[in-house]
């Protein structure tokens, strides 16, 4: 295809905004979306590709598979390659067995699946995950694997009405999904596919008509301004939703109205030279940053991520000057010799850190004493309405039920450890025991999702009024997210029956818990409410592993102890509820200050046993621990019978 500069300079401004964003430098809090503008006009080029092959009778699968396997994998295999030599020393036990996973699924191009399955409250956060960015990449080579079919088998005259079909039913779907299953709308292709096919559609002259074409020229410059202005204000109702539609709109039209004044604009030729190493950057920048992210403690500066930057710049530029343009210009052709040399690359990538790990000397069993606390089991975190589930008590007659999100789960081990009166679980992530409130932040827990929530801690109350045999309620949460009004957008509140939105509060909070915990004990139960342990905002467990291992610890709480100062700082709110609670409710409050916290810091570990798995949730055996120093069998109260 003829070179065009306005689309290279659109691949440049999108990677440009994919890096300021991961770097977090700049106002481009949405530079995620050059993903979108990479997928239109990714869309179009290749459909282009293909319809000019057909119509010719000159296409062949063989050679344009060998093509795309060209054009991408080489510079692939060797970020892949590098990456997974580097994983073992600088990646923790969690780490490290999530990475062998996006490992595989980048080199089968199912990195998008294998990610979703990753993604979620409890696994390891996406910021250290290297090779996260290659679901984009996934997605493309699926729609490229299922575009060339499609047009050999469907008639041309179909192609176009086809297109539309399939723009038109992927949208409704990533409508549908993008409040109920926001991570599914997120990763895979049948949700993503529109924004493909809005290129597709352009390559196939839907768009060419005269009376469009007017039409494209009028919006032409206020579609340049959407690309610049909407990454740093987007909308927040969920991703891919309004602001990625906008989006893709406005690259589709600076396609197609091919200005001439853009192949004459330094700025235009300035992007357009980003552009050619456009891929090159995007393979290795993220890798950079999550390594980054790995080895330091907390958030990294912005001194720190600056640096990251211009390390990915140059590794990117490199790349590209060294592997993916010498082997672009190569003159060969599709043969079952490069097939066998392919599969062998990627065996040996695959094997690569495992290999690595093998030699290394061997630790302790960090990834079994830093799993997952979520009580009796991963059945116990529901996500739909509360049913006793036998996987979830410990008895056919509990006495004790524990009620909350996720700080909630970490609880059971201790509980279940100093107590055999029976114990019941009933926890939702993220879903704090508030019978009237529940948080609203797009995309991961939109408006729908607290509406679920809400119906959960119902159903809660539902079986407690049903059950009486239940004497206490021990309730808990990290209560963060009902706090913070610089993070959370809103809260959803049952107002009698009228669910309608309001800014969190300690305020808010405290009226809706008082409010829950009055009805609790009006069915004749006892309730107990348990604090989050002290926190702060980095990774206390991987801290603690990578200190223990001597693996490169950056940033100012490399001691991996919580400052007291900080922490009732940062936690002020947190703990004028907890005191209210106590103090006007009449709460009996547990709190892990008093027991961990000592002159100017908490300690994390005791005995040589990790308290923490990660920033504020307790590992089993911390659990336990703090069970038995803590006396929790005395201050539960429930005794037998």
């Amino acid at each position: 295809m003829k070179f065009r500069t306005d689309i290279q300079a659109l691949r440049g401004l999108a990677i440009a905004l994919v890096l300021l964003d991961h770097a977090r430098l700049g106002p481009f809090s949405a530079g995620y979306l050059g993903v979108d503008i990479f997928f239109v006009v990714s869309g179009f080029l290749i459909t282009g590709m293909v319809k000019k092959d057909v119509q010719a009778g000159t296409f062949s699968f063989a050679k344009f598979y060998f093509r795309r396997a060209k054009r991408l994998l080489p510079a692939a295999y060797v970020t892949f390659l590098v990456t997974a030599l580097l994983a073992p020393f600088i990646l923790d036990s969690l780490e490290r067995k999530e990475f062998f996973g996006q490992l595989l699924g980048a080199i089968t191009f199912t990195a998008n699946m294998v990610l979703l399955k990753q993604a979620g409250y409890f696994n390891v956060a996406s910021d250290f995950k290297p090779l996260l960015h290659v679901w984009s990449l996934s997605i493309e080579e699926q729609y490229y694997l299922l575009l060339p079919a499609s047009m050999v088998l469907v008639p041309t005259k179909h192609w176009r009405r086809g297109a539309w079909l399939v723009l038109v039913a992927s949208a409704t779907l990533c409508f549908v999904y993008v409040n109920r299953a926001p991570d599914a709308a997120f990763y895979l292709l049948p949700t993503r596919t529109w924004e493909l096919a809005v290129g597709s559609i352009a390559a196939l002259g839907s768009l060419d008509g005269a009376r469009v074409q007017r039409v494209i020229a009028v919006l032409f410059w206020p579609a340049i301004a959407a690309l610049l202005v909407i990454p740093v204000f987007p909308t927040h109702f969920g991703h891919p939703g309004p602001s990625a539609a906008a989006i893709c709109l406005a690259t589709v039209i600076v396609i197609m109205r091919q200005h001439p004044g853009l192949n004459a604009s330094p700025i235009c030729r300035g992007l357009a030279a980003v552009g050619d190493v456009s891929y090159s950057l995007y393979l290795v920048h993220w890798p950079v940053f999550a390594f980054l992210n790995n080895s330091y403690v907390g958030t990294p500066t912005n001194g720190a991520n600056a640096l990251a930057l211009a390390t990915a710049i140059v590794l990117g530029i490199l790349l590209n000057r060294t592997v993916e343009a010498p082997v672009r210009r190569m003159d060969v052709a599709p043969s079952w010799g490069w097939v066998g040399a392919t599969l062998l690359a990627s065996v040996v990538v695959v094997f690569v850190p495992h290999a690595v790990a093998a030699a290394l000397p061997t630790e302790r069993d960090f990834a079994t004493m830093r799993r997952t606390n979520v009580g009796f089991g991963a059945a116990c975190e529901y996500t739909q309405d509360f049913t006793p589930k036998k996987q979830c008590a410990n008895s056919s007659s509990p006495r004790i039920l524990v009620w909350g999100d996720s700080v909630a789960m970490h609880l059971v081990p201790g509980i279940i450890s100093v107590t055999n009166v029976g114990v019941i679980q009933a926890t939702r992530s993220t879903c704090g025991p508030f019978l009237g409130l529940a948080p609203i932040d797009p995309p991961t827990f939109p408006r729908a999702w607290a509406e679920r929530c809400l119906s959960f801690n119902q159903s809660v109350m539902r079986y407690l009024a049903k059950n009486p045999q239940i004497e206490l309620v021990v309730m808990s949460s990290r209560f963060d997210q009902y706090l913070e009004a610089e993070h959370i957008p809103s809260m959803l509140r049952n107002d009698h029956g009228r669910l309608v939105q309001a800014k969190p509060s300690v305020a808010l909070a405290y009226g809706e818990m008082r409010e829950t915990i009055e009805h609790v004990r009006s069915l004749g139960k006892r309730v107990i409410v348990f604090a989050p342990p002290p926190h702060l905002d980095f990774d206390i467990g991987g801290c603690l592993e990578r200190r223990e291992n001597r693996k490169l610890v950056l940033g100012p709480d490399r001691n991996c102890e919580v400052s007291r100062a900080r922490y009732e700082r940062q936690e002020a709110r947190l703990l004028e509820l907890l005191r209210r609670l106590e103090d006007e409710a009449g709460v009996d409050v547990v709190r892990f200050d008093d027991s961990l916290c000592t002159g100017q810091f908490c300690t994390t570990e005791l005995d040589g046993i990790f308290l923490y798995r990660d920033s504020w949730h307790l590992t089993y055996d911390g659990a336990r621990l703090l069970a038995r120093e803590m006396k929790w069998r005395e201050t539960l109260g429930v005794t037998e019978k």
